[in-house]
């Protein structure tokens, strides 16, 4: 057997160890693109894991359009990206439903493009549809609950000097005024009826009129398990005859006033007349004048805050 010369034997022992070397290199290259791999599996996974089913409509509807769930096409979307309040399968099932199981129609409240990923404050129901004579009105005459929050919904009612108790308007979303960044502490608004707005023109006046008299706010405990309180309250003869009269004021409603007045109105409104009929004329008038007075700066006061803030 021939002996290796000192130059091969080194040579062969440089390529065996370059051989070695490079396998060690090739073996970590695997090494770390098998973890790259894995991390970046698990981050998939992960992100699949975090991503919900939610409803996108599959046409442009407009406003005023009944909705239903074949007119949705279900995409995954990722939870940070995807609206909180997205409807999905269950979420609109739960929509398209009452208290007591009866089916509502499922209404776009405003345009809505196609493939767009559909909350559930572009949509409403059939029993919250607002009719054309639905406005925001502001008040900061009524007594509110101390810890009243924007979305708790709310009774307005008429407290009497005598301990009677009346329900001028029912069951009410209730949006508390923000001034400067801060809740205001006497301003509300709700949205009312024609009809509603006339009522509660009327207790805000009367309230003025009797001394020791309450307008103020009660809260739902469970306003989704609730129904509404049947208001009580019935307006004065002159306030009565201009709802029969207003064009603006729906014929349900002026219904339903018609069935209050026969069901409540011989007992409630002579309990009224009696309460404002122990002030004199004038007293009456000058306890209208204040509180008028009163509310009109309350407003102005209210607007220059929110103003300031503005700047």
């Amino acid at each position: 057997m021939a002996t290796m010369n000192p130059l091969e034997r080194k040579a062969r022992n440089s390529f065996i160890k370059g051989l070695v070397v490079a396998g060690l290199i090739g073996l970590i290259g695997i090494i770390v693109l098998v973890i790259f791999l894995v991390q970046m599996k698990g981050e998939e996974q992960a992100r699949l894991d975090a991503q919900k089913s939610v409803y996108v409509l599959k046409t442009t509807v407009q406003s005023g359009t009944v909705i239903t769930q074949d007119m949705f096409t279900t995409v995954k979307a990722d939870a940070n990206v995807a609206p909180t309040d997205a409807v999905n399968a269950n979420s609109f099932s739960t929509l398209a439903y009452d208290d007591q199981g009866n089916e509502l129609e499922v209404i776009a409240k405003i345009d809505i493009a196609a493939n767009t990923i559909v909350t559930t404050n572009m949509l409403t129901t059939s029993d919250n549809v607002n009719t054309d004579d639905v406005r925001k009105e502001e008040y900061n005459m009524i007594t509110l609950p101390s810890d009243l929050e924007t979305g708790d919904t709310v009774d307005v009612r008429l407290r009497m000097p005598d301990g009677t108790n009346y329900i001028v308007v029912s069951k009410k979303k209730v949006t508390v005024l923000d001034q400067g960044g801060i809740p205001s502490v006497n301003t509300i608004s709700l949205d009312l009826s024609e009809g509603e707005i006339l009522m509660m023109s009327n207790a805000i006046v009367e309230a003025y009129m009797m001394e020791g008299s309450k307008l103020y706010l009660t809260r739902y405990v469970e306003p989704g398990m609730q129904a509404g309180a049947i208001t009580t309250y019935v307006p004065s003869g002159d306030v009565q005859n201009l709802i029969a009269q207003d064009p603006n004021i729906v014929n349900e409603a002026k219904q339903e006033l018609v069935n209050r007045i026969n069901t409540y109105g011989a007992l409630n409104r002579t309990n009224i007349n009696d309460e404002l009929n122990t002030m004199e004329a004038d007293d009456r008038a000058d306890a209208v004048a204040t509180g008028t007075s009163s509310e009109i700066s309350d407003a102005q006061d209210a607007r220059q805050s929110y103003l300031d803030s503005m700047q």
